[in-house]
């Protein structure tokens, strides 16, 4: 008896590609129409993303202050930096001296010379004083003259109390917690010098390189966002639904549109448990359409399933299990575009 063919029917399929955006927001552009061809990479659809682009913009200068930030950390202070902490260091140290060594002793000598001399103006003030009130007591002296000689004597006295207070000021040198204060701001020169030549701390250092690959992550993250403004095809392939318009919203992670892979178009036939170890991955065949009715076109076996499934699916006798099948899956060479899903199509299995 002739052995019968390896031949099966199907439907031709191609591989469905559901494309969509992780950011969403409002569709600025719709770029290809339902049924169109498109190139693998080619934008479909692009949304707005004017807020994202300041995000990028705030972003790539958090960067760029970063970046300043640990360049100046690794080069350490400059040497005019170092120079001006040396100078504060000197500058603090000569007050502290100043201060602990107050009043020098010329200071002293000039404050009771100026007192010496406060004094002999008060002598003569209190005699001219003195003389204006007996006259003016007689009727000698004009009530003008008594009230200049009394405004000369008070005057007189103050200068000389003022001299005092500043002789006794000088006497007693510097109080304590001024000495104390200059001290203290002697210290802290001393320690922002020692730190200004020291350089950072490598724990400074390291925590600005963190934080700069913090910010270029952020910035990373931005991008990638930005990218995903832009919906593209894939892969080569035919637009077979999309739904959306300029100014629709879409919410992140949506469908926006089904493709159907022009490259990848097969036919799934079933092959009965008995003739199963007749094929295996890799064979060719032979497909043939009815649009084509004198055209064969190649084909290989691309997969055999692992399951077999029941036709029926109560199978109760021995001679029902031819009934048993195996979906395989023939990839078809449809370089020229002519074979389309849906067409039903005969595949001969070749031996």
């Amino acid at each position: 008896r002739k052995e019968e063919p390896l031949l099966f029917s199907g439907t031709m399929e191609t591989r469905e590609i559901r494309v969509g955006s992780k950011l969403g927001g409002r569709v600025t552009e719709a770029l290809v129409l339902e049924g169109q061809e498109t190139q693998a990479g080619q934008t479909i659809v692009r949304f707005d993303i004017a807020a994202v682009e300041a995000q990028r913009l705030q972003a790539e200068a958090k960067v760029a202050q970063q970046q300043a930030r640990l360049e100046r950390l690794e080069r350490g202070a400059r040497p005019e930096e170092k120079a001006q902490a040396r100078a504060a260091t000197e500058t603090a140290r000569a007050n502290l001296e100043a201060v602990r060594n107050w009043p020098r002793p010329e200071e002293t000598e000039q404050a009771r010379a100026s007192l010496a001399a406060a004094e002999a103006d008060l002598n003569n003030a209190e005699v001219s004083f003195q003389r204006a009130s007996k006259l003016y007591s007689t009727d000698d002296a004009s009530r003008q003259d008594f009230d200049a000689a009394k405004f000369r004597l008070d005057n007189a006295r103050a200068r000389r109390d003022a001299e005092k207070k500043r002789l006794d000021l000088l006497l007693n040198g510097s109080r304590k917690e001024d000495i104390r204060a200059a001290e203290e701001r002697f210290r802290q020169a001393q320690e922002a010098e020692r730190m200004v030549i020291a350089g950072p701390r490598a724990e400074e250092i390291a925590d600005a390189r963190a934080q700069l690959a913090e910010a270029k992550a952020k910035l990373e993250e931005i991008k990638v966002q930005i990218a995903e403004a832009e919906v593209k095809s894939p892969a080569n392939a035919v637009v077979e639904v999309l739904p959306v318009r300029p100014g629709d919203l879409v919410t992140p992670n949506q469908t926006i549109a089904r493709l159907l892979e022009k490259d990848q178009i097969y036919i799934r036939v079933y092959v009965p448990e008995p003739r199963l170890g007749m094929i295996k991955v890799g064979q060719k065949a032979k497909i043939k359409v009815d649009t084509f009715a004198d055209r064969a076109f190649d084909g290989v076996i691309e997969q055999i399933n692992t399951q077999g499934e029941f036709k029926p699916r109560n199978v109760e006798s021995r001679n029902e299990r031819s009934h048993l099948v195996f979906g395989v899956k023939v990839r078809i060479d449809n370089r020229e575009g002519l074979l389309k899903p849906g067409m039903a199509a005969d595949v001969t299995i070749e031996k």
